[in-house]
């Protein structure tokens, strides 16, 4: 019979390119070679920059906070970025890098940090 077999190749670095072909082993030696295919591993992705954290004008209960999203390659497309204010978890909508926070209360400090990431991992973090 046929035994169909899958393994998972691991300690690839990233976003390079790797070639793989395959041959069949039996008590009667082994088959030819398949053809050659080439998969490109992906990146993680590098740090969100120009964080900045403004009250829009006139307002005493809103921050805008806005990023410019780290670089990336078509197989590289972020999901999305995490946001934390005070350590509390929001998601911006996706490929979105500005998030309007209100409601909150006047004179108060707030930290936030922005990460990228993808399905690779996580990015760096940008904080402010």
């Amino acid at each position: 019979g046929i035994t169909v077999i899958s393994t998972k190749l691991s300690g690839l670095k990233e976003d390079t390119e790797y070639y793989i072909w395959v041959a069949a082993v039996s008590s009667d030696g082994q088959g030819s070679y398949s053809a050659r295919v080439s998969q490109t591993t992906k990146a993680v992705l590098g740090t969100p920059t120009d964080l900045t954290i403004s009250p829009p004008p006139g307002s005493c209960d809103e921050l805008v906070i806005t990023w410019t999203a780290p670089p990336t390659t078509p197989r590289d497309l972020i999901v999305r970025h995490r946001v934390y204010i005070n350590d509390k978890l929001r998601f911006p909508r996706r490929r979105k890098t500005t998030i309007s926070l209100k409601a909150l209360t006047a004179n108060t400090e707030y930290n936030v940090r922005v990460v990228a990431f993808n399905d690779v991992g996580d990015g760096g973090t940008v904080t402010g």
